[in-house]
């Protein structure tokens, strides 16, 4: 019975986004030649739930047609491309001059890149639209059959009901923030009823979104399901990490209400401010009232490798077994100067402009000249010392020269530091040796710019998925929702709508208090007055304080710059990377090292075109349609 109800679902899911595209929803017909009708599917609660079973599926036919396509992770890997989203940012230069920098980065995109992210077939695409309407259709007609189940406890019952509105909820929201509104059909489609209605607008499809996350949060708190796993037992299986809770329900349904109230979507004025503020300060309650914690600074990187899961992660996306060399690493972070053999060399290499987001240890902020001018005076900061005295978070996230080695098994440099300089005695670039391969870090300025080889353009790597060796295999977390990221959306929301010294959502702490939670748990002091003394400047300083905090994670950074409309600035700078040569120790360079920022070449900036806040549908695709009107072309 098992085995018929999965094969009707498979049976019908191939030919979902064309039914809906054209339509024509015959796909919701049952297959008589399996065996199994409707009303056998929906008979029972066993029945009921193995069909819902299939929307947490990893092995389920061509590309993983199921929730698998929200994760960040799963996105970032498209062994057709290489690269990361964070690299189609100013966030990252992408070693390969290939697709982010060629097509991502100039607002250009052809059909078939357009098909790999939406509806293509082919064994290395991520269909992230034919996988949300795929699992929509099983979460509405769950919902719709729902009356049907003739047994079941009350738990399972409503477990079983909150499931199905979560992900209805999830796949809605991801779909808005990828390409913008869409319409929200919350009801199961008949073989004769029409699909191709209008759009409803980004700011409606996310409030729809977060109704049906309410609504899971409320079936969960029946169920008494607020988490699947305990602080003592953080893994239980890897399936109960996929599925939903009521405190995932509640952190998403916050999720959703700060993008509808952020710049880009906001059509009510500080009353959307409101609602975000007050569903963050309920799912941060939750949250903690269930035990959830962050992550020490001792342990901070278990929330990213290492570590199956952790009791920050409030949901999760594991990989158990990301090897160092292969695919994982080399688009993620990976150092590429190991380049021979290796899959997917790619590498995600932050730019200068990113760097500097990291302020002084004592929290001096350095983005810009007049800033670093200011840490200077303060004895904070010293441009030719760049690395010292900074915000701890710097050295978990970001690979520079003079890093300590994070795996001191394996390195075997000179003191045990990453080498990314220019000796001119020698007329070389200084080697490190890693798990005893010989390599070079560093290059001469420009010389790797038009070059495929994944090596870095910027002076820098990334650290926060690479646990520093080439050998081996090891787990990797991609926290697609963790307690980090609710503190930061209570501070942000809760600042729009009250101010710094505000509150929300029953929570008694305040917007500032979020914030500074955040930093002091890695050691960083409270934010400097000057900086946090109202709320203009508090709605500053709290988005680099994400930047910082969730860097390089869960495509945060791409997504963030388009909610709040920064984009055309950040996207338009000039970026920068660092070079540092060797020289004679002195009073200006205290180290024997000269440090110079320069501007990536010209092939390796950016830039923005109103159009690229979201991605388009293919043409053969939204051209059968005469209502869902298209986003516009990237071209």
């Amino acid at each position: 019975m098992k085995k018929n109800i999965r094969n009707y679902f498979f049976s019908v899911a191939v030919l979902l986004l064309t039914g809906l595209l054209a339509g024509s929803c015959h796909y919701l017909d049952v297959d008589p030649e399996l065996g199994i009708t409707e009303e056998e599917v929906f008979s029972t609660y066993s029945n009921a739930n193995t069909f819902l079973s299939v929307a947490y599926d990893a092995a389920s036919g061509q590309n993983k047609l199921n929730i698998t396509l929200v994760s960040p992770f799963y996105l970032d890997l498209i062994q057709a491309f290489f690269f990361s989203w964070v690299a189609t940012t100013d966030a990252a230069d992408c070693g390969r001059l290939l697709y982010a920098q060629q097509n991502f980065k100039q607002g250009f995109l052809t059909q078939n890149i357009i098909k790999q992210f939406t509806n293509g077939t082919a064994t290395n695409d991520k269909p992230m639209v034919t996988a949300c309407f795929g699992v929509i259709r099983i979460a509405s007609k769950m919902i719709a059959n729902f009356d049907k189940i003739t047994n079941g406890t009350e738990t399972e019952r409503n477990d079983l009901l909150a499931q199905a509105y979560f992900l209805r909820g999830v796949c809605y929201f991801n779909l808005c923030r990828w390409f913008g509104g869409m319409p929200y059909i919350d009801y199961e489609i008949g073989a004769d009823d029409e699909w191709d209605i209008p759009r409803l607008s980004a700011h409606e499809t996310y409030q729809k979104a977060a109704e049906d996350l309410e609504l899971s949060y409320e079936y969960f708190e029946k169920a008494g399901i607020m988490r699947r796993n305990t602080p003592e037992n953080l893994v239980p299986s890897t399936l109960l990490l996929w599925m939903p809770s009521g405190c995932i329900a509640a952190a998403v349904r916050a999720r959703c209400l700060l993008y509808a109230a952020s710049p880009l979507n906001n059509e009510n004025g500080d009353a959307d401010w409101i609602a975000a503020a007050d569903a963050c300060g309920v799912a941060l309650k939750a949250a903690l009232d269930n035990r959830f914690e962050l992550q020490p600074l001792e342990t901070y990187l278990d929330n990213y490798t290492g570590a199956t899961t952790t009791n920050e992660t409030i949901w999760g996306y594991t990989l158990n077994s990301a090897v160092n060399v292969q695919n994982f690493g080399g688009m993620l972070s990976y150092c590429q100067s190991k380049l021979s053999g290796i899959r997917g060399s790619s590498g995600t290499h932050p730019t200068q402009n990113f760097v500097d987001r990291f302020e002084t240890a004592d929290g001096y902020l350095l983005r810009t000249e007049a800033e670093r001018a200011k840490a200077i005076a303060a004895g904070s900061y010293n441009d030719q010392r760049p690395y010292a005295n900074r915000d701890p978070r710097m050295d978990m996230v970001i690979i520079h020269d003079g890093s300590p080695a994070f795996n001191q098994a394996v390195i075997s440099s000179a003191g045990g530091v990453f080498n990314i300089y220019f000796d001119p005695a020698t007329n070389s670039w200084p080697s490190t040796t890693i798990n005893s391969t010989v390599m070079s870090f560093g290059a001469d300025w420009g010389s790797k710019d038009s070059e495929r080889t994944g090596e870095t353009n910027t002076g820098y790597y990334c650290r926060r998925y690479w646990d520093g060796s080439f050998s081996g295999s090891h787990p990797n977390l991609d926290p697609m929702f963790r307690l980090g990221e609710l503190y930061l959306a209570y501070a942000e929301a809760v600042n729009e709508a009250y101010g710094p010294n505000g509150t929300a959502g029953g929570m008694n702490i305040t917007a500032l208090e979020a914030l500074n939670t955040i930093r002091n748990r890695v050691g960083m002091p409270d934010a400097r007055s000057e900086y946090v003394g109202s709320k203009e400047a508090f709605r500053d300083y709290v988005r680099n304080e994400r930047c910082v905090e969730l860097a390089f994670e869960s495509n945060h950074y791409y997504f963030d710059i388009r909610r709040w409309m920064i984009a055309p600035q950040t996207m338009k700078q000039t970026l920068y990377g660092m070079y540092i040569e060797k020289c004679t120790p002195s009073t200006q360079y205290p180290d024997g090292k000269m440090y110079v920022r320069r501007p990536l070449p010209n092939n390796r900036q950016c830039t923005w075109k109103d159009y690229m806040y979201v991605l388009p549908w293919p043409d053969d695709a939204a051209n059968t349609m005469k209502n869902f009107v298209n986003n516009q072309k990237w071209q």
